[in-house]
């Protein structure tokens, strides 16, 4: 098992991926397509293979075979991430300020039975990432579990399970 098992096994496998692109990619930020990776957690440790690379990472999600022998997907992708700062003082401000500062990233994003995991990395500062256990909001963490729900059923079915 890997380390750190005190973490959900989706934010393991999305740090893990983000780390490990980190150490033997030259360019890490640089992806000119989204990739998803099937990864299986062993007694060695994580093992990722790549199943698909795509610029549309919504299509990219469903190419992955319920057949692949995996535990968690890990979807990466690169663009530009800003922030919404909210007044949560004023409630009569129902306008949100979009912050002017754009950043490049890279996302890695993994989903398992225990849900959707993020980690950014900032293009300024390789070292800066952050994670986000709970995967957060929004139509891209939507997708991922709708996505994990419907291939998790068809694995589950005796004619879905990996041989």
């Amino acid at each position: 098992m890997s380390a750190n098992t005190h973490a959900s096994l989706s934010l393991r496998v999305a740090q893990w991926v983000d780390a490990d692109l980190d150490e033997t990619l030259d360019d890490t930020l640089r992806y000119r397509a989204s990739r998803v990776f099937a990864v299986r957690d062993t007694d060695q440790g994580f093992v990722r293979e790549l199943v698909d690379c795509d610029a549309d990472p919504y299509s990219l999600i469903t190419r992955v075979p319920p057949s692949v022998d995996f535990d968690a997907a890990c979807l990466v992708m690169t663009g530009w991430m800003t922030r919404l700062d909210e007044d949560e003082d004023d409630d009569a401000d129902d306008d949100d300020d979009l912050d002017i500062e754009r950043y490049r990233v890279r996302l890695s994003a993994a989903v398992s039975d225990d849900g959707v995991a993020v980690v950014v990395r900032r293009w300024e500062n390789g070292e800066w990432s952050d994670s986000f256990g709970d995967g957060g909001e929004g139509a891209f963490p939507t997708a991922l579990r709708a996505w994990w729900s419907e291939i998790d059923l068809v694995r589950r079915s005796p004619e879905g399970r990996p041989r």
